[in-house]
C-alpha cells in the first residue's frame, strides 16, 4: 500500500518505494524524475556499485546500453567487471560468469506456446511434430543486469558475482549431449555479456552441424546494435527464437521501475522484427511483457501491441503474471481481470497472444 506524492491516491497498487502511482510517472515524470532516480543510485549503492562515474576515464565497456567508463577500483553497473591495475577485468568472449542446467521439454520457456519445441520447426528445426518429449534444453542463465528492475523476479544472481567465478565456452560445450535440442541464454541478462553468447553459439553448430540444436536469447535488448547481424544469422541457421522482454512502452515507466532507457531495447527489436518474414514457423522473434500490478495496465499493453503490429501482426506476444518480490513486493499479484483486459486489447493488433504464468494470477 502506498500513497502517490503528486495525485495524493492511495491504493495497493502503489509502490511505498516509489511513492508514485504509474499515471503520475507517465504525465508528471519531470516532477519526480530525480526523486526516482536516486532510488535507483542508492540500491546501486548498496551493492558497491556507483552510477556517478567520471566520464573521461579511458577504460570504456561497450557490450551494452550502459557503456561504462570506469576509472581504478570502479565496477560495471552490470556488476560483473571492474578496472584492476588501469585493466578491464571480468567476463569476455571465452569465459562468462553463469550458471547452467537442464530443463526437459516442455519447459516454461517464455516462447514455450510457439517455439520449435512444440513441433512447428519438424523436420528442420525440430526432432518431432509435437513436443519434444524426451529431449532437453540447455538453460545458461547469465549473471549480471543491464538493468536495475525494482520487480526482478530472479535478483537472486545479484549475490553471485564473483570476478573468478567464470565458466569457459569449451566447459558449456561439453554439457551438450545428443538429447540436447536447444540452448537458451537468459538472467539475469545476457546482453552484459553478449560476445560469450556468440562464440559459444558458432561453435556450438559447428560441433551439431550435423543435429538440431537452436540458439535462443531471452533478453531485455539492451545489448550493443553492432551485434545484431550475428545474432540474426545464428538465429536463421539453428532455428532459434529471440524474445525480447519489453516490460514498458513508456520511456517513463522504464526509466522508473526498470533505472534505464528503452530506447535502444526498441530500436533492437525492431531490427529483428523487419526480418520476421525471413522465418515465421517456428518464429524468428517473439515478445513477452510482465503485468506488474499498477504499473503496466491495459493502455501500456495496446501500445506495446500496436508497435509490435506495424511489423507484423502474427510476432507472437506473451503476457506474464507478476508475484510480488524484491523491491516491489508490496504490490499485489497481477489479478485475473487486468490480465484479460490486457489480453482483448493486445488481441486488437496480434494474432498470436498468450497469457503465461496463469498460476500466479489472482
Amino acid at each position: 500500500m502506498g500513497t502517490c506524492r503528486i495525485c495524493k491516491k492511495k491504493a495497493p497498487e502503489i509502490s511505498s518505494l516509489l511513492s508514485v502511482c504509474g499515471r503520475c510517472i507517465r504525465e508528471n515524470f519531470s516532477k519526480v524524475k530525480e526523486f526516482l532516480e536516486e532510488i535507483h543510485i542508492g540500491i546501486k549503492k548498496e551493492e558497491g556499485i556507483s552510477l556517478k562515474k567520471q566520464r573521461e576515464s579511458r577504460l570504456r565497456c561497450e557490450l551494452c546500453i550502459n557503456n561504462c567508463c570506469l576509472q581504478e577500483g570502479e565496477i560495471s553497473f552490470c556488476g560483473l567487471r571492474k578496472v584492476e591495475k588501469n585493466k578491464l577485468v571480468g567476463p569476455n568472449r571465452n569465459f562468462a560468469n553463469l550458471e547452467f542446467y537442464f530443463d526437459p521439454l516442455p519447459t516454461n520457456c517464455v516462447a514455450s506456446f510457439c517455439c520449435a519445441a512444440t513441433g512447428c520447426g519438424y523436420p528442420q528445426f525440430s526432432y518431432t511434430s509435437g513436443d519434444e518429449l524426451g529431449y532437453k534444453n540447455l538453460a545458461v542463465f547469465f549473471n549480471g543486469c543491464s538493468f536495475n528492475c525494482l520487480f526482478c523476479q530472479n535478483y537472486h544472481y545479484r549475490k553471485r558475482l564473483q570476478f573468478n567465478n567464470l565458466v569457459s565456452v569449451d566447459d558449456l560445450l561439453e554439457a551438450i549431449d545428443s538429447k540436447t535440442s536447444c540452448v537458451c541464454f537468459f538472467g539475469g541478462e545476457p546482453s552484459c555479456q553478449i560476445e560469450f553468447t556468440i562464440e559459444f553459439s558458432r561453435r556450438a553448430i559447428e560441433v551439431r552441424k550435423n543435429r538440431i540444436l537452436r540458439i535462443c536469447w531471452e533478453t531485455n535488448g539492451s545489448f550493443n546494435p553492432k551485434f545484431n547481424e550475428e545474432i540474426l544469422n545464428i538465429l536463421l541457421e539453428s532455428g532459434g527464437t529471440i524474445k525480447f522482454d519489453l516490460k514498458f512502452f513508456s520511456p517513463e515507466l522504464n526509466l522508473a521501475l526498470c533505472g534505464k532507457s528503452n530506447k535502444q531495447s526498441y530500436d533492437n527489436f525492431s531490427f529483428f522484427a523487419r526480418n520476421f518474414y525471413r522465418r515465421k514457423n517456428p518464429p524468428l522473434v517473439c515478445v513477452s511483457t510482465p503485468i506488474v500490478s499498477g504499473y503496466t495496465d491495459e493502455r501500456e499493453v495496446e501500445e506495446i501491441a500496436q508497435f509490435v503490429s506495424q511489423f507484423d501482426r502474427s510476432i507472437p506476444y506473451s503476457l506474464l503474471g507478476f508475484w510480488p518480490c524484491f523491491y516491489l513486493k508490496d504490490l499485489p499479484p497481477t489479478s485475473k481481470e487486468l490480465m484479460y483486459t490486457c489480453y482483448h486489447k493486445a488481441k486488437k493488433f496480434l494474432d498470436n497472444v498468450n497469457i503465461g504464468n496463469k498460476h500466479l494470477l489472482t
